[in-house]
């Protein structure tokens, strides 16, 4: 693996790097980039002249919509884990004050209204239960 990047890769970079916002030496982050931010198969790939974007989009990105504000709610709880066969298996437990914005926040986020003041999320991996 050659030490210094190939000229073409490297001056397309830091031109991309040069409409970043923030990056006041677009050259030292292009080699940093080259040395260390990569994994050896990207550098094989841009050498062979498959691939010459290390800054590509990256596609499993979701665009969340921006905070307007938050409220923390307190409240107690605890974690249990249990042991099964295979693996471990984490539950967690929420004990919150009722609050009708914390109801609609559960439904929104999956839970399920399994009894009064019991709400549940189960997944394959672990459980949440928020008791009001």
């Amino acid at each position: 693996m050659p030490r210094r990047p190939p000229k073409e890769w490297f001056y397309y970079v830091v031109s991309e790097l040069e409409k970043v916002k923030g990056v006041t030496d677009p050259k030292a982050v292009a080699g940093w980039l080259w040395h260390h931010g990569m994994k050896p198969e990207t550098k094989k790939k841009i050498l062979k002249g498959e691939s010459l974007d290390p800054l590509r989009k990256r596609t499993k990105l979701t665009n969340k919509p921006k905070v307007l504000s938050y409220h923390d709610f307190k409240g107690e709880g605890l974690i249990r884990i249990l042991w099964r066969e295979k693996d471990l298996y984490p539950e967690f437990a929420l004990y919150m004050p009722s609050n009708q914005d914390i109801r609609a926040a559960l439904a929104l986020a999956g839970f399920n209204h399994e009894s009064k003041g019991k709400w549940v999320l189960r997944t394959n991996k672990f459980n949440i239960f928020v008791y009001l």
